[in-house]
Formats: structure tokens, sequence, C-alpha cells
């Protein structure tokens, strides 16, 4: 795969179930980071456990709503290769880049980089005066995404924890 034959473009219906796979599979690593670093199956099942679903759910909410906030990489013969979703806010200025994956057997080749530079050219054609990005802070699972993230110009601004206690 050559980034030059990658175009960036809204996806079509039949893009929606392709976008939620790569998701999928994008997320498999994250939450079996999130499993370990936990420490606790029981926990780790009754917060994450219909992952899965939940994720293609909202990727597939805003795909069918709002395709024009949804970004995918795809190749000239119509493979994806990733998506990005995102929203805008125009009262207070605000860009954010949501849920976002390249399949992981592309990740590092510029592909996130791609969008990210195709959403914030949006951001920017919509005047807005920041974007902004979350994702995990300490975990492994999400140590890919935010060394995506700073590649991309973003700086972190707060860091968040959360902490559990069994009654």
């Amino acid at each position: 795969m050559n980034i030059d034959q990658i175009h960036i473009t809204n996806p079509l219906p039949e893009d929606i179930d392709i976008i939620c796979g790569i998701a999928v599979a994008a997320w498999e690593g994250i939450h079996e980071g999130y499993r370990k670093y936990m420490q606790n199956d029981d926990l780790y099942s009754r917060i994450s456990g219909n992952w899965k679903g939940n994720k293609s759910e909202s990727i597939r909410g805003k795909a069918e709503k709002e395709p024009e906030n949804v970004l995918i990489a795809k190749d000239f013969n119509g493979q994806i290769f990733g998506f990005a979703t995102f929203s805008i806010n125009k009262e207070n200025g605000i860009g954010e880049i949501g849920n976002n994956a390249v399949l992981p057997e592309f990740q590092g080749m510029g592909i996130g980089k791609l969008l990210y530079k195709n959403i914030l050219d949006v951001f920017r054609q919509k005047k807005l005066l920041y974007a902004v990005v979350s994702t995990g802070y300490e975990d492994e699972g999400h140590a890919s995404a935010r060394a995506a993230y700073e590649k991309a110009g973003f700086k972190k601004m707060k860091t968040s924890i959360t902490y559990s206690l069994k009654l």
C-alpha cells in the first residue's frame, strides 16, 4: 500500500459495516490493555462487556446520521484502510476528533495523519479556533493513539484517572 494511492472521502452506506469492523479490530488491543491494567476481570466485564457492539453502534449512528462528519481513507480500488469521526461546535469555536482508527496492519504508514489533516482542514474552513481529541492516558493500548495525535501537532491538555472500589 502506497499512501499516495489513498484518498479521503465521506462514507457511502455500504462502507459503514467496514468501518465498524475496522474499529473493532483497532480497539481489540486497547480493550486487552484495559483488562490487564484493571487486574480485575469481573470489573472489566461489567464496564466493557459489550464494547464491540457499543463501539460499532456509536460509529454506525454517526455515519448514518451525519456522514458529512465522517471521513474514510480508501484506495482507488475501494479498499478502506481507516476512518475518523468528528464534530463541530460553531458556538465555542471547537472541532473535536472522535472515534478514529486504521486497520492494525496499516498503522504507522501515515493514514491516520492524512485523516487528521483533512479533518483539520475542515475545521479551518469552518473558521473554528481549536481542535481537540481525547484518548486514554496511561494504558499501553492507547500509546499509539497518543503518539499519532502528538505527531499531528496536538498538545496534552489535561489528564484524567478513574478509580474503582469493590463494595
